[in-house]
């Protein structure tokens, strides 16, 4: 952020009143999309308001409140968010201007306002406003401007459609894709249209189709919306807990409680400072939510400890019943794809096959040696990777070898093999 303040400095210098309010955007954007940080958001959103207003520069005052109300929502304060877009399309409706920025701004606010009905459960309203905003795409006359509102209505009606009908999520996200440059690859609505096809994907039970999508999604490193990083953390354990790949559920419910862990201390610092500012809001509703933030913080902490305890215990349990050197000796003959590993594991856990085969006569080679890998809790990437084998592949062969062995579906096969 510090190359963002020095270029706002250099711009005030030269006096590029349009560069400032740009950049002091772009600070906004930053710390609602990428930082997480919903009281510099707030201060740059004020800022860009007073500045706006200074240089009679409507778009920027609109967007001003844009980010407020943003702000707001993301911190349960919906009222005050709706209060701040009524404001800024007033503005915008206000300026009677034909300018394309306008006409995409106005846009925005709709598209504003339905997050914020997501966000409050209120779902059909949420697809109203999107609709609008497609209504005043319409507007647009460049076939390239045109393209790319569409690829955003879609995406973002795909999104709000999620927890209203799968199959039209599906389309508009599917829909959304298929309008996608080379240019949008990285872009969050990219991001959001992979995590809306995983979701389907997983509601419909086709978990190895929803691991490929969230993987897709997981791709993308920049322009990622934490919400939907949320969404993704969470959803990914869910995927891999269906798959039997309980170690890495547990890392994603650990990334997911960290992401949660600070959000809640980004909202914890907004509402000291609204309570701080005196800012005319119920302030009983504040207290109230400061106080459950407060407890949710110290919650989370204790869960982040005690999840890392977890994972960190469960790599040990294998190597506490070998030495070191023996299950470092066991990996690497994996690694070598070496013939004589199920050997050398039989010598450290004595009558592993035979037991196998007491359960199920119908086990063979190459899987018993499977559930051997997975007895030295290796996760079924590692497999796959050791194995140059399909990630689907090792999850098809865990499928076979629970209906060879007649695993109730609520039986976690890492946890059976591990006491066998």
């Amino acid at each position: 952020m510090s190359d963002i303040d020095t270029l706002i400095k250099e711009a005030e210098y030269y006096e590029k009143d349009s560069l400032i309010l740009e950049l002091i955007a772009n600070k906004a954007e930053y710390n609602y999309f990428l930082n997480t940080d919903f009281e510099q958001m707030l201060e740059s959103a004020s800022i860009l308001k007073e500045r706006a207003k200074q240089y009679n520069n409507h778009l920027y005052e609109a967007k001003a409140h844009k980010y407020i109300a943003q702000a707001y929502s993301l911190n349960e304060l919906y009222n005050k968010s709706l209060e701040n877009l009524e404001i800024g399309l007033t503005i915008l409706d206000e300026s009677k201007s034909d300018n394309i920025l306008i006409i995409m701004e106005q846009a925005n606010f709709h598209t504003a306002f339905a997050n914020v009905y997501n966000l409050k459960g209120e779902y059909f309203s949420s697809i109203q406003c999107l609709l609008s905003s497609v209504n005043i795409h319409q507007k647009l006359t460049d076939p390239e401007w045109k393209r790319g509102a569409t690829f955003m209505d879609y995406s973002n009606l795909g999104g709000a459609y999620l927890n209203v009908n799968l199959d039209s999520a599906k389309v508009y996200a599917e829909r959304s894709i298929t309008l996608m440059t080379e240019k949008e690859e990285t872009h969050d609505l990219t991001y959001l249209n992979y995590i809306v096809l995983g979701r389907v994907s997983l509601e419909r039970a086709d978990y190895g189709k929803a691991l490929e999508y969230y993987k897709m999604a997981e791709k993308i490193q920049d322009n990622k919306h934490f919400l939907n990083t949320k969404d993704l953390y969470k959803k990914m354990s869910q995927v891999y807990k269906k798959l039997d790949s309980t170690e890495l559920a547990m890392i994603y419910k650990n990334k997911l409680t960290e992401l949660e862990f600070e959000i809640s201390q980004s909202q914890n610092k907004f509402l000291r400072k609204i309570i701080h500012d005196n800012q005319p809001v119920d302030s009983q509703h504040i207290n109230w939510m400061y106080i459950v933030l407060s407890l949710v913080l110290v919650g989370l902490s204790f869960t982040i400890l005690f999840q890392r305890y977890i994972l960190n215990r469960k790599k040990k349990n294998v190597q506490n019943s070998l030495t070191p050197e023996k299950y470092n000796q066991l990996i690497q003959l994996i690694r070598n794809n070496d013939p004589s590993f199920l050997l050398a594991f039989e010598k450290e856990f004595p009558n592993f096959t035979q037991k196998l085969q007491t359960k199920s006569p119908e086990l063979t080679l190459q899987e018993i040696e499977l559930l051997a890998k997975i007895r030295l809790n290796l996760s079924n990437k590692e497999i796959a990777q050791f194995k140059f084998l399909q990630h689907k592949t090792v999850q098809n062969n865990r499928y076979m070898i629970r209906k060879k062995l007649n695993l109730p579906a609520k039986t976690d096969l890492n946890k059976w093999v591990g006491n066998i």
